[in-house]
């Protein structure tokens, strides 16, 4: 799997969130922590990207319940699909 097939699949579905911060940033973080060699680096970048997903969502005027649940299930993703990226232990 390449970066950019990376970034896609963990995307994908992600249009609520990207109303609010706009695909290109959404791409650009999720580009980074997918070059992230070290897993623990990559979580709190994962955290961070969640923190400021809720953040956007709730100024949207999502509720902070519903929030929470859509970036936690995009954090998932995310992180699912960088384990996947790195699952040979070589770098991409």
């Amino acid at each position: 799997m390449k970066i950019e097939d990376a970034v896609m699949q963990a995307t994908a579905g992600a249009s609520t969130l990207a109303s609010c911060l706009g695909q290109p940033v959404i791409a650009y973080h999720v580009t980074a922590i997918m070059r992230e060699a070290d897993l623990g680096h990559a979580r709190q970048m994962q955290l961070a990207l969640m923190r400021r997903s809720v953040e956007a969502l709730v100024d949207d005027g999502l509720e902070d319940d519903a929030a929470m649940r859509f970036a936690s299930q995009f954090q998932g993703r995310v992180d699912l699909t960088w384990q996947m990226l790195h699952a040979n232990g070589t770098a991409h």
